[in-house]
């Protein structure tokens, strides 16, 4: 019964991994660290590639559950992308501070590292299963779409304003 399900387990992981990301975004209620002493230019690209990850995410949830070709595989490199973001901030790799790292932020980096491997298992799992489909990516325009993406951009715009300046304090 799980097994056929596995495609939206899949869909609500990586879903609730770019829910988990957005809130630890620089200046809000969880992610305190000061990152000045890093350049406008380094954190303005981390800032857009997490953002990217975490919209994107959505997108590639949306196709897990129409169950479209390569969106599982999609998925495990997504997982993998969070999980690497999540060891080198644990491990102390990249960002750095000088202010040390909130315990509430550490407990959900943990959780969101576990759920990434998770993830990746079920992918796996997933793609076992459905080696067989060879269905296409179709996307179909329309203007709802079009306007839905650049609110959505405009979004994104105002989230890496807000982050990169939050975290050059």
């Amino acid at each position: 019964m799980i097994l056929k399900k596995i495609h939206y387990i899949i869909s609500f992981l990586l879903v609730l991994l770019s829910i988990l990301l957005t809130i630890l975004v620089p200046g809000g209620p969880v992610e305190t660290r000061d990152f000045s002493h890093y350049s406008e230019t380094v954190l303005a690209l981390f800032n857009i590639f997490l953002t990217i990850l975490g919209l994107l995410s959505f997108i590639v949830a949306f196709l897990v559950a129409k169950r479209k070709k390569y969106s599982i595989v999609l998925s495990a490199l997504f997982a993998l992308l969070y999980i690497l973001v999540y060891l080198f901030d644990l491990l102390k790799i990249f960002p750095t501070s000088p202010v040390t790292m909130p315990s509430t932020l550490f407990l959900i980096e943990v959780i969101s590292t576990f759920i990434g491997f998770i993830l990746i298992y079920l992918c796996v799992k997933y793609n076992n299963l459905e080696a067989k489909n060879n269905e296409n990516i179709t996307i179909k325009f329309s203007f709802y779409k079009i306007v839905s993406t650049l609110i959505v951009l405009l979004f994104a715009i105002g989230i890496l304003i807000f982050a990169t300046n939050s975290a050059l304090g």
